[in-house]
């Protein structure tokens, strides 16, 4: 029997993909342009303004990013005084982190940018749709997250 063929225009992941890397680019664009901040940065700096203090190994699944993308752009924003650190004193090996006054106010330019954004993006659809598309998000997502546990419990079952 033949392989079915994929047809990479309507498979739902591939999809998925690259919507999410043309909207991340449209704003990525302006804020890098404007702030000179990535997408790594900028989601560091979104948590930490949504959550105030966070470890980065709390900013990681927070902003889904792996621990070396978000070493990285840690220490990029310390750096740029963007981000201010405070050791743990409970445990010497991490810190929490949270804005510097810079990275408040840069926090506070991109957020009515992006919130401008996403209404661009949505303004065509009917808020029936718009509800539509974020219950359909959020269940794409949790079981997206459920393969991928249980793929990784299958090599992890493999392996030993």
């Amino acid at each position: 029997m033949a392989a079915r063929r994929l047809i990479l225009s309507q498979f739902l992941p591939y999809r998925l993909s690259i919507t999410m890397q043309a909207v991340s680019e449209g704003l990525a664009t302006r804020y890098s342009h404007e702030f000179g901040i990535t997408v790594p940065e900028w989601r560091g700096i979104s948590a930490l303004g949504e959550h105030q203090e966070m470890t980065a190994r709390d900013i990681a699944p927070h902003a889904r990013m792996n621990k070396t993308m978000v070493s990285r752009a840690v220490a990029t924003l310390l750096e740029r005084n963007i981000l201010l650190r405070r050791e743990n004193s409970g445990d010497r090996r991490e810190a929490f982190l949270r804005l510097a006054r810079r990275g408040d106010d840069i926090y506070a330019a991109i957020v009515p940018m992006a919130l401008d954004y996403e209404r661009k993006l949505l303004r065509d659809l009917p808020k029936a749709e718009i509800a539509a598309l974020d219950r359909a998000l959020t269940v794409l997502l949790h079981r997206a997250d459920e393969e991928a546990r249980a793929i990784n419990d299958k090599i992890n079952g493999d392996a030993e």
